[in-house]
């Protein structure tokens, strides 16, 4: 999880189905955090278009849907 233009981003990757770990889709969520100190998800963002079959390079593409959500779709705070 990382701050990115005041959002706390994430991405990861889950398993195409749950009986292989050889297939791998991107997810990423997009946090605010408030005063109060809570955190809300304010996008979740999932692309099954693409799967890939290295772990870490699907985490990373999680991350960047992640920036470009905030980045086209999400006012700065």
């Amino acid at each position: 999880m990382e701050n990115y233009k005041g959002y706390w981003i994430s991405g990861s990757a889950i398993p195409s189905s749950p009986y292989t770990s050889r297939c791998w889709y991107a997810h990423g969520i997009v946090l605010k955090s408030r005063p109060n100190g809570f955190a809300v998800e304010v996008a979740r963002i999932q692309d099954d278009g693409f799967a890939f079959e290295m772990k870490a390079l699907v985490s990373w593409y999680g991350m960047e849907l992640c920036r470009l959500a905030v980045d086209h779709c999400l006012p700065l705070p």
